[in-house]
């Protein structure tokens, strides 16, 4: 047999290569993303969109919640690979099956209570799959992060790429056959699922030794580190999501099928800062205070550079793309889409920033402060607008929210000696350099 490779950081990639593979993945994604909602879309109805969605977001929400900050953490040290990267992956394993269970207890024990309420539409059989799809979820989120975090952003992107090809190969035939049920493309999404958590199995024991269990050194410190963070991870979900549980629970699943439209919708935006966020995990964390700054600020001006321009046009145009692409029967959805546009530019931006204050100052506490009280700010603004405004209302305040967290965030870089506030603003030589990055990272790819 052969020895496992001893744990270690990888050959050193480029940021504009590893953005270049990230962003690579994140364009297949967004296809793919989109070829599959056009399909669930008029296949299954505005009604059983939002069951479709109500049961992948109920999956996704305590997969996020359940994971206890441990994908932040594991993000961290894979960067700086201070602990023994073979323990971090045994207490990604120990904490998928635990809290995996845990979850499937309460869904299907408070099944009656949250089908009545939050997941109105969503049947027994669908929360069944649901149960079973948390344990390779929550394995596969923490261990991702890990990889991430140790600069493998190359197989990662592959990796996606073949999620992304497999999801609508797999759901397409199960919203046709199904005849309209949202049963069957849950089910498919869960064959998905647990295939990739098994490709990051695999990809993992090619980086690091065998998973083994925890010290109480290495447990303590990750949990330390992991509860700060997470209390923030909570928040976010919360001022992020708690507007669909709102909308589900007083306007029903046809109006969250509209939302989820153009929630999903505008979140495509984010596939650049999605892989940068990415391909710089790694220098963030390892790089000097002054280089990791100055690289935040290129970020943040690279990403308004190439945002607003794509936001203002998808703006003016909401109606005609939503029509065209959907129907008519989600024309309704075109306004709350355009309102969502600037925030989705906003939320973008603070991921580039948490990942600075989290990797780079690691204060896992000020991102749970900044988060933690914009959720507590937008549950009862969400309550009000949706009541008076109905979707264009929920979609106001997450776009205030969003522009609100983004400017906590960007506070703290600002504290820098070496960002001030005019070197967040695009110059021309950052086309210049995006330019330049385009072509290292298609140098760089291989036979080339």
């Amino acid at each position: 047999m052969n020895e496992p490779r001893e744990p270690g950081r990888p050959p050193p990639h480029s940021l504009a290569r590893s953005t270049f593979f990230a962003l690579q993945a994140d364009v297949v994604a967004g296809v793919s993303d989109l070829v599959l909602a056009i399909v669930v879309a008029r296949g299954l109805g505005p009604a059983n969109r939002g069951v479709y969605f109500l049961a992948l977001f109920a999956a996704t929400l305590i997969a996020l919640v359940g994971n206890m900050g441990l994908a932040a953490a594991a993000l961290v040290y894979g960067a700086s690979q201070r602990l023994p990267l073979a323990e971090l992956h045994g207490m990604a394993i120990v904490c998928g099956v635990v809290v995996g269970a845990l979850g499937a207890a309460l869904l299907l024990g408070l099944q009656e209570v949250l089908t009545d309420s939050v997941l109105r539409g969503v049947d027994g059989t669908i929360l069944i799959l649901v149960s079973v799809s948390l344990a390779p979820l929550i394995y596969a989120q923490v261990v991702g992060a890990l990889i991430t975090g140790m600069g493998h952003v190359p197989e990662i992107s592959k990796l996606r790429i073949a999620v992304a090809l497999a999801t609508p190969a797999l759901t397409i035939p199960a919203v046709v056959l199904g005849d309209g049920e949202p049963l069957w493309p849950v089910a498919a999404w869960l064959v998905v699922t647990i295939g990739f958590a098994t490709a990051l199995a695999r990809l993992a024991l090619r980086h690091m030794a065998r998973p083994c269990r925890p010290s109480r050194a290495t447990i303590g410190q990750v949990v330390s580190f992991a509860v700060r963070g997470h209390v923030g991870t909570l928040a976010h979900q919360g001022f992020l999501r708690v507007d669909v549980l709102f909308i589900s629970a007083r306007l029903g699943p046809a109006s969250v099928g509209l939302y989820a439209q153009a929630s999903v919708l505008a979140e495509r935006m984010s596939t650049l800062g999605q892989a940068m966020y990415a391909s710089s995990a790694a220098r963030l964390g390892s790089d000097p205070p002054r280089d990791a700054a100055l690289l935040t600020a290129e970020l943040v001006r690279v990403l308004l550079l190439v945002m607003v321009p794509v936001a203002a046009l998808l703006a003016a145009s909401s109606h005609l793309v939503m029509v065209v692409l959907f129907g008519n029967a989600f024309a309704p959805a075109a306004l709350p889409f355009a309102i969502l546009l600037p925030g989705t530019v906003c939320l973008t931006l603070w991921y580039v920033v948490s990942l600075y204050v989290l990797a780079t100052l690691r204060r896992p506490g000020a991102t749970t402060i900044i988060q933690g009280t914009a959720f507590i700010v937008s549950v009862p603004l969400y309550i009000l607008a949706i009541d008076k405004w109905g979707l264009n209302g929920a979609a106001l305040v997450s776009s205030v929210v969003y522009a609100a967290v983004f400017a906590a965030g960007l506070s703290f870089l600002l504290r820098s000696p070496d960002v001030r506030a005019a070197d967040l603003i695009p110059r021309r030589a950052d086309v210049r350099h995006m330019t330049g990055l385009g072509r290292q990272a298609l140098a760089a790819l291989p036979g080339r």
